[in-house]
């Protein structure tokens, strides 16, 4: 499968509420990637582009975007998003959440053997200590994302498309070549982070499910679980995931140079018009997105709305946008 991601917002401090920034991880099994390209090119000629133009959620009436959602509805092909309301998010918060992330991996620097282990916990807690807040911000809202996909995907299309779990191609919009930093500390903190949840809240596999694919390529032997993930665990664990190789092939690209990452532009960019209230028919659009993503356990929506600090309510149109999305969502589990 291909995961196309991308965001919408700048992941800045903001003085009033509703300030929503995006992340959307658009996920394409291998046999529905021929149609998700033919969807975006029969829309650039609706609008008088080329393949190779670039369209932005700016340059679609209501009217296009609808069409468009609706040929995407039609296909294999889900849609996971988180999404942070910077308004509702205080910077000292932000600071906070930070450096609590920076000690939880140095505290894991006394269970490194070798001193290439030490290093490494050492490089990456500086670089994660380095980000600015809006890059950190982003960084929390992209992991957050792509643990949302590694834990819904393996489910959804295990049910589906087995196959598919092969293989995971993650493409994620580079944005600025000038941001290593950023790109290089996500790529490393990823697999560390999902892993640490996993541990806390484990992922669903079920026994009568086809995962043999899946199993071929990311599963660890037990002998090979290292003795620290088991003490972490508190228990004895039997089989885990190798994060490192599902998360292996990926890459920050252009934009421009993949059709995907274009889809997943439109859709972060319209998912966060629909929480801001900003269409005419915003409850329409809102039923249309619901209708790419995936059931998640009742009562959640089936986006994800995040928050650094205390939780509260969504409300306003963010609340039924969510509720619309729910009724609208496809069910995780497949009728048999």
């Amino acid at each position: 499968m291909f995961i196309y991601v991308d965001e919408s917002g700048s992941f800045v401090p903001a003085a009033k509420s509703d300030s929503w920034c995006v992340v959307a991880g658009y996920v394409v099994p291998e046999v529905a990637r021929k149609r998700v390209e033919q969807s975006l090119g029969l829309l650039k000629r609706g609008l008088g582009r080329g393949f190779q133009d670039e369209v932005k959620l700016k340059d679609l009436s209501e009217a296009n975007l609808k069409r468009f959602l609706g040929e995407l509805g039609k296909l294999e092909s889900t849609l996971f998003i988180s999404a942070i309301d910077l308004g509702h998010q205080d910077p000292k918060v932000v600071l906070a959440h930070q450096k609590k992330q920076v000690e939880s991996v140095r505290a894991n620097r006394p269970n490194m053997l070798y001193e290439e282990g030490r290093a490494s916990i050492d490089d990456l807690s500086g670089r994660l200590e380095r980000l600015s807040p809006q890059l950190y911000t982003q960084m929390v809202a992209q992991i957050d994302l792509l643990d949302q996909v590694y834990r819904m995907t393996t489910l959804y299309y295990v049910q589906r498309l087995p196959a598919t779990l092969s293989s995971f191609k993650w493409r994620m919009d580079e944005k600025n070549s000038a941001r290593p930093l950023f790109e290089q500390t996500l790529t490393h903190m990823a697999p560390a982070l999902i892993q640490a949840k996993s541990l806390r809240d484990p992922g669903i596999f079920v026994e009568e499910f086809d995962y043999s694919h899946f199993e071929k390529h990311f599963r660890n032997a037990p002998g090979d679980i290292p003795a620290y993930l088991q003490k972490a665990a508190g228990h004895t664990i039997k089989s885990t995931v190798n994060l490192g190789a599902v998360m292996r092939d990926s890459k920050f690209v252009r934009s421009h140079d993949v059709p995907g990452v274009q889809v997943a532009d439109l859709l972060a960019s319209a998912w966060r018009r629909v929480l801001r209230g900003e269409f005419d028919d915003n409850d329409g659009i809102a039923h249309l997105l619901g209708r790419l993503t995936v059931q998640r356990q009742k009562p959640n929506p089936p986006i994800h709305l995040l928050l650094l600090g205390e939780e509260r309510w969504a409300e306003g149109s963010t609340y039924r946008a969510a509720l619309i999305a729910r009724r609208s969502a496809r069910p995780m589990l497949r009728k048999r």
